[in-house]
């Protein structure tokens, strides 16, 4: 087995890893919002972690083998490649700041389950909240466009 070839290996998992955990995070973020009880929500937005932890870990193994591909193919200064790497970043950023306001509601709803803290109302409008859904679906749509100029490569 060649370089290259270990090389593609290991960005194919890192973008199954990615795609799993981002998987994950959107079952997770659209069947919270669907329970009734405080400790039920809290408890599934708890399995995002995991999803987040595979996006991570998909997300590093992916651009390192992604850029030792890049080093292979002379694919640097190639714009399809620029832009991609561009729309990743973003797309990171975007689903990590969703993340965080995720986060922030699983510890509301735990507050309220375990100690009474705060109100049901709070807790939907959280769960209903446009900017995080706004950040999580730009991760998504970024993710994928992504994928789809790593295929089409365009100009190479």
């Amino acid at each position: 087995m060649s370089g290259y070839q270990i090389g593609i290996l290991f960005h194919l998992i890192g973008v199954i890893l990615f795609f799993a955990g981002a998987a994950v995070a959107g079952v997770v973020a659209t069947a919270a919002p669907r329970r009734q009880k405080p400790s039920e929500i809290a408890a599934i937005l708890g399995l995002a972690r995991p999803g987040a932890i595979l996006l991570g870990i998909g997300g590093v193994v992916l651009l390192i083998a992604g850029f030792y591909l890049s080093g292979k193919i002379d694919g640097y200064g190639q714009r399809w490649l620029e832009i991609s790497i561009l729309l990743f970043v973003i797309a990171l950023v975007a689903g990590a700041w969703g993340g965080r306001r995720s986060r922030g509601t699983r510890a509301y709803a735990e507050g309220l389950a375990e100690r009474g803290e705060g109100d049901e109302a709070t807790l939907r409008a959280m769960l209903s909240d446009r900017t995080t859904w706004v950040l999580h679906w730009a991760s998504v749509v970024l993710s994928v466009a992504v994928l789809v100029l790593m295929v089409w490569q365009p100009g190479a």
